[in-house]
């Protein structure tokens, strides 16, 4: 099967494997739809850290599927069925958190696109426990967008948010726009914040419903002449100058989620969260209610989400699709292992 495959030396081609055996309890899928995620991104420049004994490894984790063939053992899906996966395949199942059911936290968890292979191939092998079943009203396109959403999701229902809030979300990525979307769904007006970069998100942004965009550079004088308030922030972008702003802006007593994420120490103004008495999060991956949730809202908001998408490339064309994220465009781009 051709393939995406990172290879010893952050060399990343395309390659070709065979098409993977199963256990007893594991699937089939062809991919139907796969996208580059940021994390997809720091891999391809060699920016994140994966296990050298992995490699070689197939990258990608956002996709949807359809179940060709099953192991011995599995009774939750059935050949033909449409399916997403959570990424972690295995988790130690005996940990304070596998056992609460949240196997995001897990120090053992494994996950398809660091640890096994991944989904930017025509075929991916999974374990029955990480499937949910997408309905007939779901699109493929808007499938393969379920993942991202998932963890959107979580960083919201972290928060105890109402009609009367207003919320910053700051980084419009994919999960930041995702993030302003389900928080629409709660009545709460929404602002989302980026650079000069980040026109063509933020014109998105508009598009999905939100209320205001900032690209400004200056979003203190845009609130205080508007005589806004922030109760809760969002920050998705990972960025030190982010963390701070959303810290500073924020009223006393307002919530803050870390979404975000990056491999370096960042710099944060902590008096900002003690003086203030924030409400600091953090906010990673999903857990089996995300997911529920998250398709669930699908169905009513894909019309929404597909604004995100900007183009659908061919494996043979991964290294566009890359640098065509890492130059800003996007905010997300599907690979069609087999040709639309």
């Amino acid at each position: 099967m051709e393939c995406v495959l990172l290879k010893e030396g952050k060399n990343v081609v395309l390659d070709d494997k065979d098409i993977p055996q199963l256990g007893e309890y594991e699937l089939l899928a062809r991919v139907k739809r796969a996208g580059i995620c940021g994390t997809d991104l720091k891999l391809y420049t060699g920016n994140y850290h994966i296990d050298s004994k992995a490699l070689p490894i197939v990258l990608g984790h956002e996709f949807i599927g359809e179940v060709v063939a099953v192991g011995d053992k599995v009774t939750k899906v059935a050949i033909s069925d449409r399916i997403v996966a959570q990424p972690t395949y295995s988790s130690c199942e005996e940990c304070t958190y596998c056992n609460r059911g949240e196997f995001n936290l897990c120090n053992n968890r494994k996950r398809i696109g660091f640890d096994y292979d991944g989904v930017f191939a025509q075929y991916v092998k999974l374990h029955e426990k990480q499937i949910y079943h997408v309905p007939d009203s779901i699109s493929d396109d808007a499938g393969a967008l379920i993942e991202p959403l998932t963890v959107a999701v979580r960083g919201v229902y972290k928060t105890d948010i109402r009609p009367t809030d207003t919320v910053l979300v700051i980084g419009p990525g994919t999960i930041g726009l995702f993030t302003a979307l389900v928080a629409k769904q709660f009545g709460a007006k929404v602002i989302v914040c980026g650079t000069l970069a980040d026109a063509e998100r933020l014109e998105i942004a508009s598009q999905m419903g939100v209320d205001m965009t900032d690209m400004s550079g200056d979003l203190h004088e845009m609130l205080r002449r508007k005589k806004i308030t922030v109760d809760i922030v969002f920050e998705c972008s990972g960025n030190p100058h982010g963390i701070n702003l959303g810290l500073n802006i924020l009223r006393p007593k307002g919530q803050y989620v870390q979404i975000g994420t990056s491999s370096k120490m960042q710099n944060i103004s902590f008096m900002d969260i003690a003086y203030k008495e924030l409400k600091v999060t953090g906010s990673i991956s999903a857990i089996r209610e995300d997911w529920n949730t998250a398709i669930k809202l699908m169905e009513k908001l894909q019309s929404k989400a597909l604004l995100i998408v900007k183009k659908y490339l061919e494996l043979k064309d991964f290294e566009k699709g890359f640098e065509e994220c890492l130059n800003n465009g996007g905010p997300k781009i599907l690979f069609t292992p087999y040709p639309k």
